[in-house]
């Protein structure tokens, strides 16, 4: 990013084309250079924006969000071509585009082809750079094109930290154009590649400290949460402990009623007892009998 901002201010390119945008990070470098540098630069940025194997596929929330900021800060000298890279080429002139930044597909077969393709449609002594020359895993394929490169374009120099980045200039370029700090021999070079590499890790370490920062403040929105699901939970405790606090103390109402049921019982019980084995009850019952007799008597008749 620190030399996406310095190198388009060097070149100070008429046009300028990313193909590869994927959330904009490099490309509004070049933008925001552009904005601050005073340049007429005409800037394109060329993606499907689906995603591929390497940057994994992915919906129209990426577009979204990379347009939004597009149109809001950068339309005025900027486009967005959302197509395929071979499709874009036929919408520029041959030697026309005098900075280019490849950053597609990273296989070699893709790399290879996307600098072919482009190579017709860019200036005399045009500057090109390669995103990810220092990356040898998941068929990853820059590094080898880059080696390549390097044997017929003598003028280039490669940042290694990070991902890599490969930096070189066309053999046509014209003499007030040619590029001192990408010569072999240039004393610059080295200076810059330290000077650079040293802002890309301090970019990176503010990334870093940026992304840990969300984290932080994610679990602390975790954290919060749980304690007011924990909060509902024990109120949720709390009422249940009161309906079975209430539950017991009607049990031990309907213990009492029964209990208090059970001796009127008993007390009715005793009494009937106490009525039969009573000495009325003895004198009474021949009577009692008789007036039983009679009645049979009566009905038999």
């Amino acid at each position: 990013m620190p030399f996406a901002a310095w190198v388009i201010q060097e070149v100070s390119p008429k046009i300028f084309v990313e193909l590869g945008t994927h959330t904009g990070n490099s490309y509004f470098s070049f933008c925001q250079s552009v904005v601050e540098a005073g340049l007429s630069t005409k800037c394109y940025a060329v993606d499907t924006w689906q995603g591929d194997e390497h940057a994994g596929k992915y919906g129209d929330e990426i577009f979204a969000k990379v347009n939004a900021n597009h149109q809001e800060t950068y339309a005025e000298f900027s486009r967005l071509l959302r197509t395929t890279f071979d499709d874009a080429a036929t919408y520029f002139n041959g030697e026309s585009i005098q900075l280019l930044h490849i950053d597609g597909l990273h296989t070699y077969e893709a790399v290879r082809h996307d600098f072919e393709t482009w190579l017709p449609k860019l200036a005399p002594g045009a500057v090109v750079l390669f995103h990810d020359t220092n990356v040898r895993e998941r068929n990853f394929g820059v590094w080898k094109l880059w080696e390549e490169l390097q044997a017929c374009y003598p003028n280039n120099l490669e940042f290694v930290h990070s991902h890599g980045l490969g930096v070189l200039q066309l053999n046509n370029a014209p003499a007030a154009h040619k590029l001192v700090w990408l010569k072999s021999n240039s004393l610059e070079k080295q200076k810059l590649i330290s000077y650079f590499a040293s802002l890309g890790s301090r970019q990176l370490e503010h990334f870093q400290l940026n992304e840990l920062k969300h984290q932080v403040a994610h679990l602390n929105q975790a954290v919060t949460d749980r304690d007011g699901q924990i909060a509902s939970l024990n109120q949720a405790v709390t009422d249940r402990d009161g309906q079975i606090a209430s539950l017991n103390q009607a049990v031990t109402d309907r213990d009492g009623q029964i209990a208090s049921l059970n001796q009127a019982v008993t007390d009715r019980d005793n009494q009937v007892r106490a009525l039969i084995c009573s000495t009325s009850w003895r004198i009474t019952a021949p009577v009692s009998n008789i007036g039983t007799w009679l009645r049979r008597g009566i009905g038999l008749k």
